[in-house]
């Protein structure tokens, strides 16, 4: 049990870590344009021995995507886990109580989807096909197929320098389903985690069953 137990913390620190990446592309969507007018539109991420020039309209870009997948590999690490604890808990009858789970664990859970739909958010707000915010609306992100396969400006800081091109409206609904991916995703993982802290193995659930 024990070993079991080990492996929920790693998993739960390797959530937390990627959770912390999410956060930082967040951050660098609202930041990059600071640097935008010294820079020419490329932002900078500076760290002790590392440099890296950033486009934030590219991070935006990939953002959603990026969060599914960090979901999707978290989704089977969970599954991998769930069926863990029910080895352990066949091996042992030290856990008969209910264990509970703090409610931050499932804040936590839910972060990638959020941060899915923030960035799907800024994508339909900020990231317009064309080269002038003014003659673009929101509202044709979703159905407008003039912005098919074209150069886009990210509107804040008004970015033209290195943005990619975006294909909408097709590319709008591939990040709408990202987040509800994400949510289907985060539902049934938390649902799995709170079931296997119900206080019973497989096997005692069966025995309180036939009685």
């Amino acid at each position: 049990m024990l070993s079991y137990l080990t492996a929920e913390i790693r998993f739960l620190r390797s959530f937390g870590n990627r959770c912390l990446l999410l956060l930082l592309m967040c951050v660098l969507l609202r930041t990059g344009n600071v640097a935008a007018h010294a820079t020419g539109g490329i932002a900078k991420l500076s760290a002790p021995g590392l440099s890296v020039d950033i486009n934030p309209a590219i991070v935006l870009w990939f953002g959603p995507v990026v969060a599914l997948l960090i979901v999707l590999s978290l989704k089977l690490e969970a599954d991998a886990l769930h069926l863990a604890r029910k080895v352990a808990l066949n091996e042992s009858s030290e856990l008969n109580g209910r264990v509970t789970t703090s409610w931050w664990t499932y804040v936590l859970f839910c972060i990638p989807t959020i941060v899915a739909g923030y960035m799907t958010l800024q994508f339909v707000l900020k990231l317009f096909p064309g080269a002038n915010c003014a003659n673009w609306s929101w509202l044709r992100q979703f159905y407008d197929f003039a912005g098919w396969a074209k150069p886009s400006i990210y509107c804040l800081g008004d970015l033209t320098q290195g943005t990619p091109w975006v294909y909408i409206p097709v590319q709008t609904w591939i990040y709408v389903a990202c987040v509800a991916a994400c949510a289907y995703l985060t539902y049934f993982m938390s649902a799995d985690w709170k079931q296997s802290r119900s206080g019973k193995s497989p096997a005692q659930k069966k025995r309180a069953d036939d009685e």
